[in-house]
């Protein structure tokens, strides 16, 4: 692949032109800001809920919407509402940068509009590919894709516990909800009904939040993703990645944590998730002529690859890959949905799976409802858990705690040259928040891992 080109392609659209930025913490803006301002765009605002934690964006103007929720996805559609039906401080802040109403909008891609503020959104994604996001749909595109997966059913909440009890294994069941409240994902609506717990509780919770839900049996096993990109001339599939999807020990809640790619699957495994969603691809781009980013979660089971879910857009995974080489992906899908980038899906697979062939990334998040105080600090990874560094001595990552939307989040950073490539990286993420927990005092759930899987 030709990164010069596309990224002379990229400039182009960037150059001299005003720009609206809106992550959900102004951090997040900081990569694309920077890219902006090397491009020669003529001005970039940012519109964020709130700070986040890292540095900031270097830009013209950042007004942020102040914004909170419960939890992962009550932080983000706080912040999806408040540009969406903007107040007049926002229009009026709006207006102040973009009189002529030149700008366009960058990195919206959780909006379902096609105008933030009354400015056009480039790049946006069309309405009929976000509804595969929907959970209780997803189960017939594997079934078309030809993909195998865990039994399950679709039924209204009065009725899950019936089809739980024909569905369960002796670890219980799997329940997640429809879209009653909107889209949603890190788990926060998804809830493993263990079978030596009273549930009582979740199901009342059910019934306050969806109207149906979709019953799994629990699939012991490793999570993990797999992660595709649609062009006009084929499915682009990279590299399987780690989902740090832990286990709250005293409660049915699962606890995401981001993941990483330095886990290694069996040739046998990577063969397989990699045909899936091959197999995934083309079913998007015969059902919806789909272009761009998707992922496809599951779990790697004794059976093989499971999917449990869609997620129509680009993601983490995608990130963690593609950034460490320099391939702009998010750029990339913009252009390419406008029109304005063709991208050859053989050259990006090739690119992405040579270059991530020993160059690897990931992180862990642990969100947190409570505030606490900004730190930041140097780990090390031992055979008894994780500690702080010395100040002179080696580390193996950074994990720092700041303000989130939600309440507070601590991110880890793991160094690629220290984290070795192969097996599975749940161990060191309940290492690190058993750290994060002792270093900061921090009210947070105790977890397991889910069990580590052979690798290459």
């Amino acid at each position: 692949m030709d990164m010069g080109a596309v990224n002379e392609r990229i400039a182009t659209i960037h150059r001299a032109r005003k720009w609206i930025l809106a992550p959900d913490v102004a951090a997040a803006g900081s990569g694309l800001a920077a890219t902006l301002k090397e491009d020669n765009a003529e001005s970039v605002m940012v519109v964020a809920g709130s700070e986040g934690l890292g540095e900031l964006p270097e830009v013209d103007r950042i007004h942020y919407t102040r914004t909170s929720g419960e939890g992962i996805m009550g932080g983000f559609r706080a912040f999806l509402a408040s540009i969406e039906e903007p107040s007049d401080s926002l229009l009026a802040a709006v207006d102040t940068f973009d009189p002529a109403h030149e700008a366009k909008v960058l990195g919206a891609g959780f909006s379902r509009r096609d105008h933030l503020a009354g400015r056009p959104v480039y790049g946006r994604r069309r309405p009929q590919w976000r509804a595969f996001e929907d959970k209780m749909t997803v189960d017939a595109l594997w079934d078309d894709a030809g993909i195998p997966r865990a039994p399950s059913a679709i039924v209204e909440v009065a009725d899950a516990e019936r089809a739980a009890r024909e569905l369960a294994t002796s670890q219980g069941s799997v329940w997640v909800a429809d879209n009653t409240e909107g889209w949603h994902g890190g788990g926060e609506y998804t809830r493993w009904m263990r079978p030596d717990v009273d549930n009582t509780d979740t199901i009342t919770w059910f019934g306050e939040h969806a109207t149906r839900v979709r019953v799994m049996p629990f699939l012991e096993g490793l999570p993990c993703s797999i992660h595709g990109f649609i062009t006009g001339n084929g499915v682009a599939v990279f590299r399987p990645v780690e989902l740090f999807i832990l286990r709250e020990r005293d409660r049915p809640r699962f606890y995401y944590a981001q993941g990483a790619n330095f886990w290694s699957p069996p040739k046998h495994v990577f063969d397989e998730m990699r045909e899936a969603a091959h197999r995934v691809g083309e079913e998007l781009r015969m059902r919806a002529n789909y272009r761009g980013a998707f992922g496809i979660d599951g779990v790697l089971t004794e059976n093989g690859f499971r999917p449990n879910e869609l997620n129509p857009r680009l993601t983490i995974g995608h990130g963690l890959q593609c950034r460490p080489l320099g391939i702009p992906l998010g750029s990339m899908e913009r252009l390419l949905l406008e029109g304005d980038l063709d991208i050859d899906a053989p050259d990006l697979e090739a690119a992405v799976l040579g270059g991530t062939r020993d160059l690897r990334s990931g992180g862990m998040m642990f969100p947190l409802p409570a505030t606490y105080p900004e730190a930041s600090i140097t780990y090390r990874l031992t055979h008894q858990g994780a500690v702080e560094a010395d100040e002179d001595g080696p580390g193996d990552g950074v994990m720092m705690i700041g303000p989130a939307s939600f309440g507070s989040v601590v991110i880890v950073r793991l160094d690629p040259e220290r984290t070795p490539i192969g097996p599975s990286l749940g161990p060191r993420a309940v290492h690190l928040l058993d750290l994060a927990v002792e270093l900061w005092d921090l009210d947070a759930p105790r977890v397991d891992h889910p069990p580590t899987m052979a690798t290459r």
